[in-house]
């Protein structure tokens, strides 16, 4: 085997060890891990069977094997780039939308502070004793 292709297999293998560890450790989700798994395996089909690198690029009229592996490169690249912006803005939508319900939470708790000052003074007003009533005996207050 050439030297190449077994620095393609290696390569491979490792990616996929690292995937593999990734999502046993749940720092990848499967939706993700899965376009870098089959990556990692097409790597290692194109570098164990260099006839498929050879036949696909003579289907798609590619002139060298090594070109072909290139453009696939750069269409999957496109492809997970392409993802990622898509993901990010429904993520950027997710978290305007968090933050203007936290707003509005946050307005709603102060109105609700507010109502409730507002009885908690009407309330003590009413229960407490005036000091110039005559003819009834004073009553001694407990502070808490």
């Amino acid at each position: 085997m050439e030297g190449w292709r077994v620095l393609s297999i290696v390569v491979a293998c490792v990616v996929l060890f690292v995937v593999l560890e990734m999502m046993r450790r749940r720092k990848l989700r499967e939706k993700y891990a899965g376009v870098w798994l089959i990556v990692a395996i097409g790597v290692v089909v194109l570098a164990a069977i260099p006839a498929a690198a050879k036949f696909l690029a003579g289907l798609t009229g590619v002139e060298t094997p090594s070109n072909f592996v290139f453009l696939l490169a750069g269409v999957v690249l496109a492809l997970v780039s392409l993802h990622l912006s898509t993901e990010t803005g429904h993520l950027e939508e997710e978290v305007r939308t968090s933050v203007e319900e936290i707003a509005l939470l946050r307005c709603e708790l102060e109105d609700t502070r507010r109502e409730l000052a507002v009885r908690i003074a009407e309330l003590e007003a009413k229960t407490a004793a005036p000091d110039d009533v005559k003819g009834l005996p004073e009553v001694e207050r407990v502070s808490k």
